[in-house]
């Protein structure tokens, strides 16, 4: 019998799936795009009736040749309103 795959492992592999390995680093990424807390009501948002989350800010330290940069820009294609520098 084979083992079904939890959504969460399935989803941080399929974040930059060309690099291998590095699950938490990648699971960091996942869980900084889907969370977040929640956003202060501006008086555009409340009128719009859409609510937009506030900022989400991470840090990636490592080894050079990791791939930090590929799994960053894997995020950045992921999140419509994302900005990476």
């Amino acid at each position: 019998p084979t083992r079904m795959a939890f959504p969460f492992d399935l989803l941080v592999r399929s974040i930059c799936p060309a690099i291998i390995g590095n699950d938490l680093v990648k699971a960091g990424i996942l869980l900084c795009l889907l969370g977040g807390s929640a956003p202060e009501e501006s008086g555009l948002e409340s009128q719009s009736g859409m609510s937009i989350r506030s900022n989400s800010h991470l840090l990636i330290v490592g080894d050079p040749g990791m791939g930090k940069s590929q799994m960053l820009l894997a995020a950045n294609q992921v999140a419509a309103r994302s900005v990476m520098l």
